[in-house]
């Protein structure tokens, strides 16, 4: 193995969304070798995204593939509460950082739970708890040490939850009152994000 650290880097970003600050020593290897990394990752059918701003990298699926290559970009399907909350959290993210010396942005499952309420009828407690869960497994929301309740929400979602996509989803998603049995039963409207 000719570069062992760039092997890491490859397998970390491989497996998920990759945040400097839970990785120091990778995000280094990620900003100092990423053109490397990226013509692997190419031959791969993968784009490697980095945002120096935020600190954190993730790797998009190339639109045109060669024909016969499989796809290795997972596919998450989010149901409608975890969609909703989604875009609450962006909008959550954008009113903090308007604020200076915004560092990080943090939220409790009470709030997300209160906050959801307005968008559920019923089952509404229990199923933001388990959205909740889904988006700390997906890697947009960080759990604080020693702090079950409380949530880092991580500035990826900005580059999920881009203004095309907010456009396509929010005025559907986020209409007040709608029904929520069929989110429920979790064959409502699902969306789709690849991270």
């Amino acid at each position: 193995m000719k570069n062992p650290e760039v092997s890491v880097a490859l397998v970390t970003l491989l497996q998920g969304p990759l945040h400097a600050e839970d990785d120091p020593a990778i995000w280094r290897t990620v900003t100092s070798h990423g053109g490397h990394l990226a013509e692997q990752l190419e031959s791969l059918g993968l784009r490697l995204v980095v945002d120096e701003t935020d600190r954190f990298a993730y790797l998009q699926q190339l639109e045109e593939l060669p024909e016969g290559m499989i796809r290795l970009q997972r596919r998450h399907a989010l149901t409608r509460g975890s969609t909703v909350l989604l875009i609450l959290l962006r909008q959550h993210l954008a009113s903090a950082e308007s604020e200076p010396d915004t560092a990080q942005v943090v939220v409790t499952s009470e709030q997300m739970v209160e906050w959801a309420r307005l968008y559920r009828r019923r089952e509404g407690d229990e199923r933001t708890l388990t959205d909740i869960n889904t988006l700390v497994r997906l890697g947009y929301l960080r759990r604080l040490r020693g702090r079950d309740d409380t949530f880092e929400v991580r500035r990826i979602i900005k580059a999920i939850v881009t203004a095309d996509w907010l456009n396509e989803y929010r005025d559907r998603l986020l209409a007040a009152g709608d029904d929520d049995t069929a989110d429920a039963e979790g064959d409502g409207d699902n969306t789709e994000v690849e991270v």
